[in-house]
């Protein structure tokens, strides 16, 4: 089957252009295919890759959430390292690659097409074996007219249908929770004109930054030879290896007033565009500029790397990671389960601040008696001590409650 022949191909096309936003009963939708800009660059979520600041903000979000340990907890809030989950959550969600690979391509899918598939692989008694991910603009899912939702899978000429209970769909922001939507797709204009830009730049340092003109030849009319060997070497004077050379102009030619109308790229406001749409960019994917390396006076609003952190954490990657958490505890645990068992990233690793911050942090935690000393080892990455002190929590002496008299103590 052709592409053409594809029933999913016009669907997908159709979607791309109208910038569907809700799934209703009885209808379909494919991922953002892409579309023109208004000086005709092509806006696909691979091309927008091209762009340096669509590369480092897909990359920091994807990358960041990679390296973020996703544990499964009982109802002890300890970690249910039995369970067979864990190990495909934590350790290698299929047989080829591990978990840092699975999730930096769920976040990198979102980012791109605003959804993320994966085929759920089960026993016969529903536990999961393993979590292959599908490539997301292969995929249209249907939403039937009982409510009800079908994948239909497109590879090789072929089209696969899932049922829903073989999907996993992680979805960016979405307004009907059934479909996510795609940064690239909504911010096509903004990232067609840094593309735009980045093209005119281009063309000024290909030309040596000569901006163009007209040439005056007075009443002489020149023959089509003339005008052609004229064009020929205007042709090679404008090249980059004959910057601050000069023309030999003959036969009474002289450079036109009306050459003045030309303006250069300082006076269009080429660069600060170019850094306007940059943060525009990095306004869609929620990653502060300087993260991306991107640091004026504008853009620099936390006063520190932890605070800066805090804030790309808080805004911009724990709704995607709670999303992550409340997908998998629906589709991936058994119903008995999902009152017993919660997954729940790992966040510590970002926040943590400079020695000697942390430091004072472990000392209130223990002293107060919120952490045991082996906890604190164990967030520090260092071996359990022998001491069986080190697994009670302890308080100083000198707190006693209100009102207690000198001495006394409490039963």
């Amino acid at each position: 089957m052709s592409e053409s022949q594809n029933p999913g191909f016009w669907t997908r096309l159709w979607g791309a252009f109208t910038g569907k936003t809700q799934l209703e009963k009885g209808s379909s939708a494919g991922v953002y295919g892409g579309e023109l800009s208004a000086n005709g660059s092509v806006v696909t979520p691979e091309t927008s890759l091209k762009l340096s600041a669509v590369w480092a903000c897909v990359r920091l979000r994807a990358e960041t959430i990679s390296t973020m340990p996703l544990h499964l907890y009982d109802t002890d809030k300890k970690i249910a390292t039995n369970h067979n989950l864990y190990r495909i959550l934590h350790d290698s969600p299929n047989a080829d690659m591990c978990a840092s690979e699975f999730w930096q391509i769920q976040s990198a899918c979102l980012d791109l097409w605003g959804n993320a598939y994966n085929y759920i692989s089960r026993r016969s008694n529903q536990s999961v074996i393993s979590l292959e991910p599908l490539f997301p603009e292969k995929m249209e899912k249907k939403r039937l007219k009982d409510g009800s939702f079908e994948y239909h899978y497109s590879e090789d000429g072929k089209i696969t249908v899932f049922s829903d209970d073989e999907i996993l769909h992680f979805k960016g922001f979405t307004l009907d929770g059934y479909m996510g939507l795609s940064p690239i797709q909504f911010f096509a204009q903004t990232i067609g004109m840094q593309f735009d830009a980045n093209n005119q730049a281009q063309d000024w340092f290909k030309n040596g930054l000569k901006v163009g003109g007209f040439l005056e030849s007075g009443e002489q009319t020149l023959t089509n030879d003339q005008r052609e060997s004229l064009r020929d070497n205007l042709k090679e004077f404008s090249k980059p290896e004959n910057a601050g050379k000069y023309l030999v102009l003959e036969a009474g030619m002289k450079v036109s007033d009306a050459s003045k109308i030309r303006i250069n790229p300082v006076d269009a406001q080429l660069l600060e565009s170019r850094y306007f749409g940059i943060e525009e960019i990095c306004r869609a994917f929620g990653v502060p500029p300087q993260l991306i390396g991107h640091t004026n006076k504008a853009s620099s609003w936390a006063s520190s790397l932890e605070q800066t952190n805090q804030g790309f954490l808080t805004y911009s990657l724990n709704p995607q990671l709670v999303r992550y958490e409340q997908t998998i505890a629906r589709k991936l645990l058994l119903p008995h389960e999902k009152y017993q068992y919660r997954p729940k990233f790992s966040v510590d690793g970002l926040l943590r601040a400079n020695n000697s911050a942390r430091a004072e942090f472990y000392v209130k935690m223990t002293q107060n008696g919120l952490y045991t000393r082996n906890e604190v080892r164990e967030l520090e990455d260092m071996p359990r001590a022998d001491d069986p002190t080190a697994d009670k929590l302890m308080v100083q002496m000198q707190m006693v409650p209100l009102g207690t008299e000198k001495g006394e103590t409490n039963e």
